[in-house]
C-alpha cells in the first residue's frame, strides 16, 4: 500500500472495469511513477514542472524553449507513457479505450 501523497490518479473511460479493478490500476500507475522518479514528492515535482512548461508554451508560443523545458516535458511524458502501457498490459485494457489523469493539490490545502 502506498503512502498518502499530495496527488492521486484516476482512470478515465475504461469500460467494463469494476471499482476494485479501476482502483488497482490507479494504484499501480502511481507506484510505477514513484519507482521511476524515486519518490512521491519527485513525481509531484516532475508533473508540476511539466504542466508549468506547457502553460508557458500556450501563453507565449513564440518564445524560445530551453533545453531544460524540453527535458522536463520529455521526462514526464516518457514516464507516464511507460507506466500507462505497463498497467494497461497487465490489466488487459485496450490503449485507445482509457487514460489516466493525475490530480495534484496545493500543499497548503491538505
Amino acid at each position: 500500500m502506498r503512502r498518502q501523497s499530495k496527488y492521486d490518479a484516476s482512470l478515465q473511460a475504461a469500460p467494463g472495469l469494476t471499482d476494485e479493478e479501476r482502483k488497482a490500476a490507479e494504484e499501480k500507475f502511481l507506484e510505477l511513477l514513484e519507482r521511476v522518479f524515486g519518490s512521491a514528492s519527485k513525481v509531484r515535482g516532475a508533473y508540476c514542472e511539466c504542466v508549468a512548461v506547457r502553460s508557458l508554451r500556450v501563453e507565449n508560443p513564440w518564445s524560445t524553449t530551453t533545453p531544460e523545458e524540453v527535458q522536463a516535458v520529455t521526462l514526464w511524458e516518457k514516464a507516464a507513457e511507460k507506466a500507462t502501457r505497463l498497467v494497461f498490459s497487465q490489466m488487459k485494457i485496450a490503449p485507445g479505450d482509457a487514460f489516466f489523469e493525475l490530480h495534484v493539490w496545493n500543499s497548503r490545502t491538505n
